[in-house]
C-alpha cells in the first residue's frame, strides 16, 4: 500500500508562488513552482480551497473555512485535489515546513579614510577573494551621491506598471489601497480577493497584488495609477514610490541610480521632475527603513577565479564614468570584456572606446543561449497570457528576434546597426556605470558581454514586434529588454555560458 503522500496539515509550499490574474475578463490563479520552472493555472474556486490550507487546518477544517467564504466542496474531493498537488511537489506539511533559505543581509561596509584616485592602467586580478578592507573606527553615515544631472520624471503612461509579474505590498499598504478604491474592481474580482501571500499559502508580511491581463490590476485604462489618482502618491506602496532608483553602498558612498527598464527613464517626456535623492534623505542613515542598499562585497569577482578588491573597482568605475559616453556601448562592453580577459584583472580603458564590434562567431554562442531561454519563457506566456499582454507581445518577440540572429549572416549585419535611439543608450550607459551595474550579477567579463548582447538585441527589436514605432509602450526597445531579462528569469542565460 503507497504512503499517503498528503500531510495531516496542508499548506502550498514556500518555494510556490500564487499569483491572481484576470486573463480576458477571467479570474484564474497562477502557481509558479520555483524548484521547476513550471506553471499551473487554477480557476478562482480551487484556489479558494487552496488558499485557506495555510498549514494550520486539516482537510475537514479547510473544507469549513472555504464555505464561510463561499467556496463548496466535498472532503473528498478537496483530499483528492490536495493530493494532487502534493504529489507534484506544491504542497507541503504546515507544522515542519521551513521558509526557503534566504542569504542573510549583507551588513554595509564601514566607510574608508579617503577614497582611492581613478587609473586608466590594467589591474592584475587575485587568485581569490581579498582581504576585508579596512574601516574607520567610528564609522560615519555614508554620503548619498545622487546620478549627476538627472532627474526622474513619470510621464503617466503606465508602461513600467505592465511588465512586471509581482507588484509588492505590505499588509498595511494593501488595507490603504483598498480604502482609497472603494468602488474598484478588477473585473469582477472584489477587494477581499485582490491580495494572496507572496510565498505559499501561509499568512505572510508581504502581499501580492491581483494583475489584469498582465498589467497592475490598479492600472486605469488610460494608463494612469487608480491608486495616485484617488489617494496621491502617498497611498502607493513603497515599492512604487521608490520605482526605479536603486542603491549601492560602494564602502564610501551609497550611488543612487535607476533601473533603465522604463521607458520614461531612458526617454523622459513630460511629467513633473523628481529628484533621485529626497531632501529629507540627507545621508545613508535617513534613508526609509524600506529602502533595499545593495552592498558592494569587499572582493568583486572579475573573470572566474579571479578578483580585484572593491577599492580597486570602485576606482576603475571612476575613470570609466570620467569618460565620455562612447559611440557604440555595445562593442565597447564587448572589448572591455576581452581586455579584461586577457589581462586576467580589471582592464584598461584605451582602445576600448573606439573598438569596432566583433565577429559574429564570438557572439552567436551568447545569443543561441538567450533564445533557448526566451523560447521557454515565450511558449509559458502563449499557453495562458493574453493576447493584449505586454510581457507576452515582447517576450515572444524577444524569441523570434534571437532565433533569426542565431544565423551568423544575420548576426553580422545585426552587429553593425548603428544605435537606433543613441541618447537612450546613453542613459543606460550612465546609469550603469554609476550604480555599479556590472559588478554583482556574475563576474565582470560575462556581465560586460551580457550588457553587450542586450544592447544589440534591442537596436533590433523594432524589426518583430508589431507596431513597434506607433505604441508608446514599445518606444524604448532597451527598457523592455531590461526588464524582460531580470524579471522574467531569461537573464539566467548568462549561467548556460562557459565565460
Amino acid at each position: 500500500m503507497s504512503q499517503d503522500p498528503l500531510p495531516s496539515r496542508p499548506r502550498l509550499a514556500s518555494h510556490v508562488l500564487a499569483r491572481r490574474h484576470v486573463i480576458d475578463g477571467e479570474e484564474r490563479v497562477l502557481l509558479h513552482d520555483q524548484s521547476r520552472d513550471e506553471v499551473l493555472l487554477l480557476g478562482s474556486r480551487e484556489w479558494a480551497l487552496l488558499e485557506v490550507a495555510d498549514g494550520t487546518r486539516d482537510v475537514e477544517g479547510i473544507v469549513v473555512a472555504a464555505r464561510r467564504q463561499g467556496a463548496h466542496a466535498r472532503v473528498a474531493a478537496v483530499r483528492q485535489m490536495l493530493a494532487n498537488l502534493a504529489a507534484q511537489g506544491l504542497v507541503e506539511a504546515g507544522e515542519a515546513a521551513e521558509p526557503p533559505d534566504a542569504a542573510p543581509a549583507e551588513p554595509r561596509a564601514e566607510p574608508l579614510p579617503g577614497s582611492v584616485p581613478g587609473r586608466e592602467g590594467a589591474s592584475a586580478a587575485l587568485p581569490g577573494p581579498p582581504p576585508h578592507e579596512a574601516t574607520d573606527a567610528q564609522p560615519v553615515p555614508r554620503p548619498l551621491v545622487p546620478l549627476p544631472g538627472e532627474v526622474l520624471r513619470c510621464d503617466g503612461a503606465g508602461t513600467c506598471c505592465r511588465l512586471y509579474g509581482t507588484v509588492m505590498m505590505l499588509p498595511s499598504e494593501a488595507r490603504r489601497v483598498q480604502s482609497v478604491l472603494p468602488r474598484w474592481r478588477v473585473g469582477s474580482v472584489p477587494a477581499e480577493r485582490w491580495f494572496s501571500p507572496v510565498r505559499g499559502s501561509e499568512p505572510a508580511p508581504a502581499l501580492a497584488a491581483i494583475a489584469r491581463d498582465g498589467a497592475c490590476g490598479f492600472l486605469q485604462d488610460d494608463g494612469l495609477c487608480a491608486v495616485h489618482r484617488a489617494g496621491g502618491a502617498a497611498a502607493k506602496p513603497w515599492g512604487c514610490r521608490a520605482f526605479p532608483r536603486v542603491f549601492v553602498d560602494d564602502g564610501v558612498a551609497v550611488h543612487v541610480s535607476a533601473k533603465p527598464e522604463c521607458a520614461c527613464v531612458l526617454e523622459p517626456r513630460g511629467g513633473e521632475p523628481e529628484p533621485f535623492v529626497e531632501p529629507e534623505w540627507t545621508d545613508a542613515s535617513a534613508l526609509p527603513s524600506l529602502v533595499v542598499v545593495r552592498s558592494l562585497p569587499d572582493g568583486i569577482e572579475v573573470l572566474p577565479g579571479r578578483w580585484a578588491p572593491r577599492a580597486e573597482v570602485r576606482a576603475w568605475i571612476a575613470a570609466v564614468a570620467a569618460r565620455p559616453v562612447p559611440r557604440d556601448a555595445a562593442a565597447t562592453s564587448w572589448a572591455l570584456a576581452d581586455a579584461a580577459t586577457h589581462a586576467a584583472g580589471l582592464p584598461g580603458l584605451e582602445g576600448a572606446w573606439e573598438a569596432a564590434p566583433p565577429e559574429p562567431a564570438a557572439v552567436g554562442p551568447w545569443l543561441e543561449a538567450l533564445h533557448r531561454r526566451a523560447t521557454v519563457r515565450a511558449r509559458e506566456h502563449a499557453a495562458w497570457r493574453s493576447e493584449r499582454d505586454l510581457v507576452r507581445r515582447v517576450t515572444a518577440g524577444l524569441a523570434t528576434l534571437t532565433k533569426l540572429l542565431c544565423d551568423r549572416a544575420a548576426l553580422a549585419e545585426a552587429l553593425a546597426v548603428p544605435p537606433e535611439h543613441p541618447q537612450q543608450e546613453a542613459r543606460y550607459w550612465r546609469m550603469g556605470v554609476h550604480g555599479y551595474r556590472w559588478v554583482g550579477r556574475g563576474s565582470l567579463v560575462s556581465t560586460l558581454r551580457d550588457e553587450a548582447v542586450r544592447l544589440w538585441v534591442a537596436r533590433s527589436l523594432s524589426l518583430v514586434l508589431p507596431d513597434a514605432h506607433e505604441d508608446p509602450d514599445l518606444r524604448a526597445p532597451l527598457a523592455l529588454v531590461e526588464a524582460m531579462l531580470r524579471a522574467y528569469g531569461i537573464g539566467a542565460y548568462v549561467d548556460d555560458m562557459q565565460v
